[in-house]
């Protein structure tokens, strides 16, 4: 019998130029570490994994391990141009090293995802001159490439042996440990499939997820595709793809907060969002009812279109991925409380954590730079109105500055971790919203309330999404109910912040 782990997963994503101390941070150092090798990357997660499992995360994402290209590098090289499928950076370590990790994680009940970009590859990649028939091309006969991504070039899936070929890849990576002791192939559990809805025949996917579930009986296997808009992700579920990016649940998140001048959560609408053809129904919903009705609708169109069960697909929810940067700049730190806590409690989720975020990060993980301004910054609300501020790429990590800090966000995550893995109802229960009787006008409201049943027993949640206090005249404790998370305050449930009620 297949273990169904998917419905439990919490992802953890790590950036391994981030995460593992490769080089001397100052002259002291340096001096020290002269006389030894340094540490790499993936010997140091290794090494480090009690400490991650700590945390209560369950599945470790690894940004693409592969060679980086360098015809047409940007900056310091990105993991999102890679140039052989089959091996390893040597900036991270060695394909051993990597073996050593994932056979450490599956002892220690781990879970080892590794991103992967279907729809391109560097500029030098081994197939460029091997195999040209598997790119496509532009008017000039060179290979093509999406946007402004001009150290990739773009792969052609109408070739058959592309389509071969990418199946191999995949299924190496699954397989690399050999065997296990029942004689099945043994390797990564799944992948992270970089902008899937891009390939250029999505067909594809319906060949690949068939043949590699097939070739692997007695495993479940996480394929989350990095995809934006719901009906590009129920196209790919369809194809048998059963793991997504939820980016109406994030747009709701960086669309409609922002922080005043000491850095703090305020509701504040970016002037784009009434533009976003993707978002219109949750622009809507936000000035009729709130920044609560924003939500809402971004979690029920899902529920309206998935159908129960552990078997349905998952939607990857977050406030800070490698792409997007750091929620705790870009929209405060009382935001992405409400926030993460909607995504540990909703419905066909699997919550998402950046490297970092567990101690309150306001850098993004470097991608093409050691140290530079990204476009991913954030909206500062003013009496002049809002302004923007770029975000910070930079290849160490600017957690938050006290220890006291670092270790309140800590015991959040953990708390919110624990919460979910020990009540079943949060896993499997169905979602039912249910009415809060929130103190506001219609249009201000800010908290949402949801049921989540299984069977007769049933968690009845609350997030206060915005700044100031709500009573909820609907969400009192009723008998034979017990407080399972959070708590009221004179009767009033405070800013950012969630009540979770139990009742068997």
């Amino acid at each position: 019998m297949i273990k169904n782990w998917i419905p439990s997963a919490i992802v953890y994503q790590v950036n391994l130029r981030s995460l593992a101390a490769r080089e001397p941070r100052n002259a002291v150092e340096a001096l020290k570490s002269s006389s030894r090798p340094v540490e790499s990357p993936l010997a140091y997660v290794t090494r480090n994994l009690p400490a991650l499992k700590k945390l209560g995360a369950n599945v470790l994402y690894l940004l693409p391990p592969y060679p980086m290209g360098l015809h047409g590098r940007k900056g310091i090289g990105s993991p999102y141009s890679s140039r052989d499928f089959y091996s390893v950076e040597p900036e991270y370590g060695t394909k051993e090293e990597l073996a050593a990790l994932v056979r450490r994680a599956h002892r220690m009940r781990l879970k080892v995802i590794l991103d992967i970009t279907p729809n391109h590859t560097a500029r030098d990649h081994l197939w460029i001159t091997q195999n040209p028939d598997y790119y496509v091309k532009d008017k000039s006969g060179e290979p093509f490439y999406d946007g402004d991504w001009s150290d990739t070039a773009k792969l052609d899936y109408t070739a058959p042996g592309l389509r071969r070929e990418m199946i191999e890849v995949y299924h190496h990576w699954l397989s690399f440990l050999g065997r296990d002791a029942e004689g099945q192939p043994d390797g990564v559990d799944g992948f992270r499939l970089d902008m899937a809805h891009f390939i250029n025949d999505k067909s594809f996917w319906n060949e690949a997820m068939a043949e590699l579930k097939a070739r692997h009986p007695g495993r479940q296997l996480l394929f989350l595709a990095e995809c934006y808009g719901t009906q590009n992700n129920m196209d790919l579920f369809a194809r048998g793809i059963n793991a997504a990016y939820d980016d109406d649940f994030y747009k709701t998140f960086s669309y409609l907060y922002g922080v005043d001048e000491e850095g703090r959560s305020v509701i504040c609408p970016a002037s784009e969002a009434a533009g976003n053809a993707d978002f219109l129904d949750k622009w809507e919903a936000f000035k009729t009812r709130g920044l609560a009705g924003a939500v809402e609708t971004a979690l029920l169109n899902y529920e309206s279109l998935l159908p129960p069960g552990e078997d349905s697909p998952r939607l990857a929810r977050y406030t800070d991925n490698h792409d997007e940067g750091r929620g705790v700049y870009r929209a405060g730190p009382g935001a992405v409380r409400a926030m993460m806590q909607v995504v540990f409690l909703s419905n066909h989720c699997i919550p998402f954590i950046l490297t970092g975020q567990e101690f309150g990060a306001l850098n993004r993980p470097s991608i093409h730079a050691r140290i530079g301004l990204c476009d991913k910054g954030r909206r500062v609300a003013a009496a002049g109105g809002a302004r923007v501020e770029a975000g910070l790429e930079w290849e160490g990590n600017l957690l938050a500055r006290t220890a006291e800090e670092r270790a309140a966000w800590y015991r959040f995550y953990q708390e919110l971790i624990h919460l979910r893995l020990k009540t079943r109802e949060l896993i499997r229960g169905r979602f039912h919203r249910l009415d809060t009787g929130e103190s506001c006008a219609p249009e201000e409201r800010t908290v949402i309330a949801f049921e989540r049943r299984l069977r007769r027993s049933a968690v009845r949640c609350a997030v206060n999404l915005g700044p100031e206090p709500r009573r909820l005249s609907s969400f009192e404790l009723q008998p034979g109910e017990t407080v399972l998370y959070g708590r009221l305050e004179d009767g009033a449930l405070p800013p950012f912040s969630a009540i979770v009620l139990h009742s068997r």
